[in-house]
This record gives C-alpha cells, sequence and structure tokens, in this order.
C-alpha cells in the first residue's frame, strides 16, 4: 500500500511534470493546455457513453438471474479511467483511454481474477421447492393453506367480531 500511495503521489506527478515539459517544448504552452483540456472532454464523452454500456449490461444480467461480476468489473475499469482521464497529463490520459477499450479491460480483468481467485470462497446451496396452484395463481414452495381470518375483539366483553375485518389470507 505504502508503494501505491508512493507511486500516486510522488512517482506519477513526477512523470507528468516532465512530459509536459517535453510537449510543451514541442508544440507550445498554449497546445499542450489546449490538448490537455481536449483529452479530458473527448475522456469525459467516451467515459459517458460507456458507463451507460456497462448499466445496460448490468441490468440484462440482473434481468436474466444472473450475477453481474463481469460488467461490474468493467464499470470498476471504466470509473478509474474516467478518473484518469480527468487527471490533467498525458500518463494518465494513456492509461485512461487504454482502459477505454474493452479487450484491455477484460485482459487486465483476467489477470486480476487470477491474483485473487485462490482467495476466493464460493458456496452454493441447493432449495428444494414445489409449486402449487391455488385459485389460478401458482404459488411457489410450501403448501398453500386459503383460509378466512376474523379478528375478535377482546375488550367488547362479550368477543364480538368486529364489523368488516374479515380477510381473506393465503
Amino acid at each position: 500500500m505504502r508503494l501505491f500511495l508512493f507511486l500516486a503521489f510522488v512517482v506519477v506527478p513526477i512523470v507528468e511534470i516532465g512530459l509536459f515539459l517535453q510537449v510543451g517544448s514541442y508544440i507550445g504552452v498554449p497546445a499542450t493546455l489546449g490538448l490537455i483540456i481536449l483529452t479530458a472532454i473527448a475522456g469525459t464523452m467516451l467515459v459517458r457513453s460507456q458507463g451507460i454500456d456497462v448499466i445496460r449490461k448490468v441490468q440484462s444480467s440482473a434481468d436474466r438471474g444472473e450475477m453481474p461480476v463481469s460488467a461490474l468489473a468493467q464499470g470498476l475499469f471504466v470509473l478509474i479511467a474516467g478518473v484518469l482521464l480527468l487527471t490533467p497529463g498525458f500518463a494518465t490520459d494513456t492509461l485512461g483511454f487504454a482502459l477505454l477499450i474493452p479487450p484491455v479491460r477484460e485482459l487486465i480483468g483476467a489477470k486480476i481474477w487470477k491474483l485473487i481467485e485462490p482467495n476466493v470462497v464460493t458456496s452454493t446451496s441447493t432449495q428444494w421447492s414445489s409449486t402449487h396452484t391455488t385459485g389460478g395463481r401458482t404459488h411457489p414452495g410450501g403448501t398453500v393453506i386459503d383460509a378466512e381470518a376474523v379478528e375478535i375483539d377482546e375488550t367488547a366483553g362479550n368477543n364480538a367480531e368486529k364489523p368488516g375485518n374479515t380477510q381473506r389470507l393465503q
């Protein structure tokens, strides 16, 4: 973790400043600033469109009853790409644009999964259920008892039924 923080807060800014100086000396300061702004705008538009696509994939997986693990991982990579593209700099922009390429995201996801898979514990359970039909409706699992309930007012002294409180339970 310390190495990551060191890289994020010391090495990356030094690399970015060096790249700013080199690019600025070739194309000039105004063009360098324009290029930084242009990459931020283009990156934001790409992140937005790919983010919407990832949301659709998550919803379709959920609609099929599947766990949208892959789509959520893709969404995480798109989010990281957005952060990198909004961070001023050419190295971070390059990494951000690379994460917007789906095969690159899949490759990185596969490498990360290979590292964490030995530590993942999974379990399965079998749920026994049957389906019953009552009154034209299907009820999954268990036995359905069709009954009526009457609420009795205990404070009335004569255990009288409350009018209008008859309910049909299923």
